[in-house]
């Protein structure tokens, strides 16, 4: 089938039986059933928003009985929206999930460190390393049932090959292997690989945690109402999945949209049944480019810099806090975990850097060389102190199942919201 069929066939499956898709399209003059190639562009946009108002069923698009599973994403940005799944939707994001470069056998043994209430992230590794024949170790995330001290013991007594977690996670196991003496490089020897989503990574990050851990990096993209979106293959590039989704770039000041480019990413799902994805604004600022790749792939790459609300402005250049995140692990490269924070104030940067007890002296002696290169780099003076473990990342029994939601790492003056803190507060301003 070409891509009009395609798109022809989804957009007509959602007019005729989303309700809240149908009337939108109406109010907004187009009649999918009179197709041609340029009604697609003609589409209204479907936003967080329009996920929320239509609660709980204005978009679902098949009968009840035929829904296999129904999930909710985590309310990083605000409300919960629903994502309902035929198992033929399952089925399709399953095998999807294989499509990375990690490359998962039956020799594998999987650690699932990601949470399993409500979100899709836990179930889309489960499933799909169950299809791929490896054996999976459902930790979950942060349950009075699996502190770090115990996911540290399944990770090493079950020799666990493959981590899928956030990349903050690998940070926390790597303090937590520290404090109970073992080296994270050297004493997890059957760890080959992690795959890591739920964060914005920058590509000095990966480097510093694929050095701490002695392995292989493989970003996933994606969201809960999409699942995923893209994956790194084993060049670690991260490719979007072109041939199950049309993929396009909204630029902000023109609302022009193009395969390519610098804008937030548009999404529409070829395959999607119980709730289509129409023209989906994930509110993700990215670069879709072309260009080839050493692993063979015709697959568009991505840069995935951020949320539209993160961006910042620094003497008229535009920034995100993945640049920051950047500068400050390339920096630190090689030193033991250390978590940052930040807070912007014109072109100033107020900096916090949480290191290890045995590690805080060498980040406190490469503050100088962090400092020059935010400067040289991003432009942006800084502040920085060097505070010891626990300040904001404590691994306390009996707080570390309260801290579910993704950290924040920066912020603008005055700007209100969660900060860095798995502490079990919410740190709200």
């Amino acid at each position: 089938m070409t891509d009009q069929d395609l798109l022809a066939g989804i957009v007509g499956h959602a007019y005729r039986n989303a309700p809240y898709l149908r009337a939108k399209y109406r109010n907004a003059g187009v009649d999918p059933a009179d197709w041609s190639d340029g009604l697609f562009a003609r589409l209204p946009f479907t936003t967080k928003d329009d996920l929320r108002l239509a609660y709980p069923e204005g978009l679902l698009a098949v009968e009840r009985s035929e829904i296999a599973v129904v999930h909710e994403s985590s309310g990083t940005t605000g409300e919960p929206t629903p994502a309902y799944f035929t198992r033929g939707d399952i089925d399709e994001w399953l095998e999807r999930m294989l499509f990375n470069g990690v490359a998962l056998t039956e020799q594998d043994v999987v650690l699932v460190k990601t949470p399993y209430s409500m979100l899709t992230t836990a179930h889309q590794m489960h499933g799909a390393a169950q299809r791929a024949g490896a054996t999976v170790v459902p930790a979950g995330n942060r349950t009075e049932l699996m502190p770090y001290s115990r996911a540290l013991r399944l990770l090493r007594d079950y020799r666990v090959t493959v981590a899928y977690c956030m990349p903050v996670e690998l940070m926390l196991f790597a303090r937590r292997a520290l404090d109970a003496g073992l080296d994270p490089a050297e004493d997890f020897p059957d760890l080959r690989a992690a795959v890591v989503n739920g964060e914005v990574l920058s590509p000095a990050k990966k480097r510093f945690l694929e050095e701490l851990w002695s392995v292989t990096l493989f970003p996933d993209y994606g969201s809960t109402e999409t699942t995923t979106l893209g994956g790194a293959c084993a060049c670690g590039t991260l490719h979007l999945w072109s041939d199950r989704f049309r993929f396009e770039v909204l630029d902000m000041a023109s609302g022009r949209c193009t395969p390519h480019g610098t804008g937030e990413l548009v999404v529409t799902s070829y395959h999607r049944r119980a709730m289509p994805i129409v023209r989906y604004r994930m509110g993700d600022i990215v670069t879709v480019t072309d260009a080839s790749c050493p692993c063979g792939s015709d697959r568009p790459q991505v840069r995935v810099h951020g949320r539209e609300a993160d961006r910042f402005s620094v003497h008229g250049r535009e920034l995100f806090p993945i640049d920051v995140e950047d500068v400050v692990y390339g920096a630190l490269y090689g030193c033991e975990p250390v978590f940052w924070s930040g807070e912007v104030d014109g072109d100033r940067l107020a900096l916090e850097l949480e290191a290890t007890e045995s590690g805080i002296a060498e980040v406190r002696r490469r503050s100088g060389e962090l400092a020059a290169a935010l400067e040289g780099r991003l432009g942006m003076g800084s502040t920085i102190s060097v505070v010891p473990p626990g300040t904001r990342m404590t691994l306390d029994r009996r707080t570390e199942q309260e801290a579910m939601f993704k950290p924040v790492y920066l912020r603008t003056r005055g700007q209100s919201g969660r900060g860095l803190d798995y502490t079990g507060t919410s740190q709200e301003n």
